[in-house]
């Protein structure tokens, strides 16, 4: 069975896998456990579902992916390695030394970083429905801080 779910996961494209394939399987697993021990019609039943809604969800992403508007076609998650390191203060990080942020600038940015802490957290806590809403959420606050970027030419 779990053989089963980590080829259906190669269905979900790169991005995806690589952010959310590690909880995805551990939460499987744990589940598995669970509806192994209540019998073998519970556990068929949680397979078949589970296996069903893998490769439905997949679709989904696929879908969004390629119905994204073309300005973030690539409709990759952020790289945490580029993101603001938590206590650094964001002109630090982004800025440079001396050089002024706008306010609106500065709070789109932590918008975006506050739905990605969401989406972190609805991921670890197997909330994937949720995780895919502040994942979307995320995009428009990137879309937003982009032309903010642009109004105040900081290419950041």
């Amino acid at each position: 069975m779990k053989r089963a779910y980590e080829m259906l996961l190669r269905l979900y494209p790169r991005d995806y896998r690589e952010s959310f394939a590690t909880e995805m399987s551990s939460a499987f697993e744990e589940a598995s456990r669970d509806r192994r021990s209540r019998g073998w019609g519970a556990y068929a039943r949680f397979a078949i579902t589970e296996l069903a809604g893998l490769a439905l969800g997949a679709g989904m992403e696929w879908l969004a992916k390629l119905t994204t508007d073309a300005s973030v076609r690539g409709r990759y998650l952020p790289d945490r390695l580029l993101m603001r390191p938590p206590g650094v203060s964001w002109e630090a990080h982004y800025g440079g030394a001396g050089q002024h942020v706008p306010e609106e600038l500065g709070m789109a940015q932590e918008q975006a970083e506050v739905l990605v802490n969401r989406m972190v957290h609805a991921i670890s806590h197997h909330d994937f429905r949720g995780a895919r809403l502040y994942s979307d959420e995320e995009r428009q606050a990137r879309e937003n801080l982009r032309i903010l970027r642009a109004k105040y030419q900081i290419n950041n």
